[in-house]
């Protein structure tokens, strides 16, 4: 008996130990190590193979030891919001020195506010922030000097470097000033890595669009670091069970009843990726409504944006929720709890990798990006005003625009200059990446972005002022009332989808193209929050109401 004991004692602290035992060495780094701040949305295995690379990189080519410090308040959405407010309080005490005068508001809008940049002649002529006129100017003009005064300061955050996210925010955070091109010195970010490698932006290497879709900033206050697409992930067991025989392959297929709770969505307004990925989706519509139909583009534009947010409510209302992390979409498609969902490439991929049978080499998890419905858009990275490090931000992007760092998007674990642990599976933003030598080595070999995306084109003039009119129209048509809309179409579906009932369930007059473009579009733009909060409560209570009214009517037969 006490033999018996023993042995379990001892398989159980083998159990116990093994993890630890097998663990990868964590690399020691030097307490007297550079530290280089980085702020992301990008995944733990996407940050620790770039800080190890960079790290192993600076050792060799210039001797220096670095520690990278993330940090991650959560998506793009929430890093954006994060940003501002750590700006607005620095600001805040700047403001206060050297004016004298209160910090409103209004002031603190101002100051991010790139509608009044200061006029080309002023710079030219040199004119600076003067605090001795603004005792009694008109608040125009304290406005106007509050934005001067921020784009003439190194006022930073205690951050170098923004890496991840979508090319929407970065643009904001660009055009708000928080990003910039060069450090105060003139010698360190992306405009001067430019000076030093303008073969690297070239049409031929990195260009400044394609498909549409920005791939840097005109200024080089951002560029992308690699691209990423936007897709649907599905697991095979799942579609199996529930008897759907095709996999999906198009934004439309998420609508068939059953998938009824079996997609998985992620909150648009908590993640720019998503909302990236609903934007394809309405892009989509008008072009397939412009190409079917022959509609001159003005009229595509409507009836495709109307079309989109009637497919948008019956994805919704097929869907188990809206999760804050847009991580989580792929990761419950794997274990079962949804069927499909739609996420980013990169995600989709990943789990295709980390579920892949070592003996057949296939995975029940699969990604698939909708034909004529995705582009290919750029992931950025850029330097943060007041960047306590701003040489080793420098070198940092250098790195991951190299040759060197682009490898490791891509590349197989294990493969020289590839990753050691993690494969990240992302498309390098490079074109001379995509070479037969390179393929022998790459997760997904003979995957070419810039092939891929040539039949879909991103027009930007169609939707992108809508982008933050699209978060909120979802939420407040889809998100605020999820309970209610998804009984009203269960109790719709019970009655064999009635076309009245159907009619009303679809009605997007309140979130109509005209609708946003002359009401809610304006009234997001406008810096009355509590207006805001009040147009997107009404929204949200008059779907509320109407899927009340539908499930119970319907729901009594």
């Amino acid at each position: 008996m006490l033999a018996r004991l023993l042995i379990v004692a001892a398989l159980l602290a083998a159990v116990l130990v093994a993890p630890f035992a097998l663990r990868p060495k964590e690399e020691k780094i030097p307490a007297k190590a550079e530290r280089l701040v980085i702020i992301t949305p990008h995944i733990e295995s996407i940050q620790s193979e770039f800080a190890r690379a960079f790290r192993a990189h600076m050792r060799e080519a210039h001797g220096r030891e670095v520690l990278i410090d993330w940090r991650q308040p959560g998506g793009t959405s929430e890093i954006a919001r994060f940003l501002r407010s750590e700006y607005a309080t620095r600001f805040e005490t700047l403001w206060r020195e050297k004016s004298g005068l209160p910090f409103t508001l209004a002031i603190r809008d101002a100051s991010t506010n790139p509608k009044l940049d200061p006029d080309k002649d002023a710079i030219q002529e040199g004119k600076t922030f003067d605090p001795t006129l603004l005792k009694d100017a008109p608040p125009e003009a304290q406005a106007a000097a509050a934005r001067r005064l921020f784009l003439e300061s190194g006022i930073g955050c205690g951050i170098d470097l923004f890496f991840g996210g979508g090319a929407f925010d970065f643009e904001r955070q660009a055009a708000a000033g928080l990003l910039v091109a060069r450090d105060a010195s003139g010698r360190f970010g992306p405009g001067a890595l430019a000076e030093e490698h303008p073969e690297w932006f070239s049409d031929a290497v990195m260009p400044q669009s394609f498909g549409g879709e920005p791939y840097r900033d005109a200024g080089f206050r951002w560029v992308g670091a690699v691209v990423s697409a936007f897709g649907i992930c599905y697991n095979r067991d799942v579609l199996s069970r529930l008897g759907i025989e095709e996999a999906p392959d198009e934004w439309s297929d998420l609508e068939d009843p059953r998938y009824l709770g079996q997609i998985a969505l992620a909150d648009p307004t908590k993640s720019g990726s998503t909302t990236k990925a609903f934007e394809m989706l309405v892009q989509e519509r008008i072009q397939t409504l412009a190409r079917e139909r022959g509609l001159p583009e003005s009229e595509a534009v409507a009836a495709g944006w109307n079309d989109a947010m009637r497919l948008i409510l019956r994805i919704s209302a097929n869907s188990r929720y809206f999760t804050d992390s847009s991580a989580k979409v792929p990761r419950d498609v794997a274990m079962g709890d949804a069927a499909a969902g739609m996420c980013i490439d990169f995600y989709g991929r990943s789990y295709n990798e980390l579920h892949r049978d070592p003996a057949t080499g296939e995975s029940r998890i699969k990604f698939v990006m909708p034909e004529g419905g995705t582009s290919i858009g750029a992931d950025p990275i850029g330097m943060l005003r007041g960047a306590p490090n701003p040489e080793l931000a420098h070198r940092f992007i250098e790195f991951v625009l190299s040759p060197e760092g682009q490898k490791l998007w891509n590349y197989r674990p294990g493969a020289p200059g590839g990753p050691v642990r993690h494969a990240l599976r992302r498309p390098p933003i490079r074109r001379d990446v995509y070479t037969e030598a390179n393929f022998a080595h790459m997760t997904d070999p003979g995957f070419d972005p810039y092939r891929a995306a040539a039949g879909f084109t991103y027009h930007p003039e169609w939707t992108g002022s809508l982008f933050t009119a699209l978060r909120f129209v979802i939420r407040a048509a889809c998100m605020d009332p999820h309970e209610e809309q998804i009984v009203a179409w269960e109790a719709l579906l019970a009655a064999g989808l009635p076309d009245e009932g159907l009619a009303r369930f679809e009605d997007v007059a309140p979130i109509s193209y005209e609708a946003v473009v002359k009401n809610i579009a304006p009234a997001l733009r406008n810096s009355d929050k509590v207006a805001q909060v009040r147009l997107g409560r009404e929204l949200a209570e008059g779907f509320r109401e109407r899927y009340l009214r539908i499930s119970g009517e319907y729901g009594r037969q």
